[in-house]
């Protein structure tokens, strides 16, 4: 078997699992845990459309306030910022992101603050 084919398909399910959202974080050295989860997805023409689930977690003793922010080539209409979402302390909280984009994985940027 061709070298290049076996390194291709051994490669594939890697690809195949690659996230939906490439998450950028600035935490603030906050304890909260972050997952991010596929909710639906639809391609048509070269562009995919999809909405993206962002699940945090504050292991913090106070509250904290999140907010998901489209990445530069995303900021378009129909990609704007989520509103601020305040999460409880050990509390937890979804966030979500849609919108069209032209590769498979869309660019966004996490930000989360001690709420004061």
């Amino acid at each position: 078997m061709n070298f290049s084919l076996t390194l291709g398909l051994l490669l594939l399910p890697a690809v195949a699992l690659a996230d939906p959202l490439a998450l950028e974080r600035e935490l603030n050295e906050l304890r909260v845990e972050v997952e991010v989860s596929e909710l639906e997805t639809d391609s048509g023409a070269g562009i995919e459309s999809g909405l993206v689930q962002v699940m945090i977690t504050n292991n913090e003793r106070f509250k904290v306030a999140c907010q998901l922010h489209p990445g530069e080539i995303e900021a378009a209409p129909g990609l704007d910022s989520t509103p601020i979402t305040i999460i409880a302390p050990e509390g937890r909280r979804a966030l979500t992101m849609s919108g069209e984009y032209g590769d498979s994985t869309l660019n966004a940027l996490l930000t989360c603050i001690r709420d004061e």
